[in-house]
């Protein structure tokens, strides 16, 4: 049998990786600090393996769309970069076998007409490695560890805002993968406040003939400031009858829970 050599990249896009005993935390870092002052923060890496590992770092920028998902930008694109007020003790690093590494961030606060909302970017550790050879199925495998860090810098005295409802939609029967359907609902929410929040949304679905309740996992939530997003639950197909739909959003105990309602006949 012929055996074709090829090399496979695998980019792990992780913000706490255990992946082949690495460690990296913390996974976001959050600066305070005023205008004009330089704050710091130490990283720390941990190879738990008998194999060294390199890393290089780089910045980008970042936010969410729509349904959540990171949108990675070239550092500096976006108003709300800090990317150009940080340095790393290391731009690379190498962690020997059992080694604990750690790397300090600094981030030099301009002044306060530059520094008055929230801003943030992404720190990169991106491994570098050569190919390991002599894999019994014929093929070469080069997988790259890559660590994405949030960096957020918070100025005093921003507006904290809440995390509100502004929709409540069944989008009724949609197909996934393999022929799987669901009955697909959507809440769409908004941070209304300058500091980035997270949270849960969670689900309350009760037939109101029967008083069922059909357990629903809850979603874990994470905005932007000013920021929209739509949260989507996946129900069961074969749901027939009047049920009564709760979603509750709970930004912490510093917020007041959110509730809405909607009433659904399958």
């Amino acid at each position: 049998m012929k055996y074709f050599l090829t090399t496979l990249f695998f980019k792990l896009w992780i913000t706490l990786c255990m992946a082949q005993g690495i460690s990296v935390s913390p996974s976001r870092i959050f600066f305070k600090g005023g205008a004009g002052q330089t704050v710091s923060q130490t990283i720390t890496l941990n190879n738990a393996t008998s194999t060294e590992f390199n890393f290089i770092a780089s910045l980008k920028d970042w936010d969410r769309d729509s349904l959540g998902n990171k949108r990675y930008y070239p550092a500096g694109q976006r108003k709300q970069s800090n990317a150009a007020w940080l340095s790393l003790s290391e731009n690379s690093a190498h962690i020997a076998p059992g080694e604990t590494k750690l790397l300090n961030l600094t981030l030099t606060i301009p002044p306060a007409s530059e520094a008055a909302q929230l801003t943030n970017s992404m720190l990169f550790l991106t491994q570098v490695k050569e190919q390991q050879k002599g894999l019994q199925n014929g093929l070469n495998v080069n997988v790259l560890l890559e660590v994405g860090i949030q960096v957020y810098h918070t100025p005093n005295g921003l507006v904290a805002g809440n995390l509100e409802f502004l929709a409540f939609e069944d989008r009724g029967v949609v197909s996934e993968s393999a022929g799987h359907k669901a009955r697909r609902m959507q809440v769409k929410i908004k941070n209304t406040g300058q500091i980035n929040k997270d949270g849960y949304l969670r689900f309350e679905l009760t037939n109101t003939a029967t008083g069922e309740e059909i357990p629903i996992k809850a979603a874990a939530i994470a905005l932007l400031p000013e920021a929209v997003q739509w949260i989507q639950v996946d129900l069961p197909a074969e749901l027939k009858g009047h049920y009564l739909a709760v979603a509750i959003l709970d930004a912490g105990s510093q917020y007041d829970l959110k509730i809405a309602e909607k009433e659904i006949t399958y």
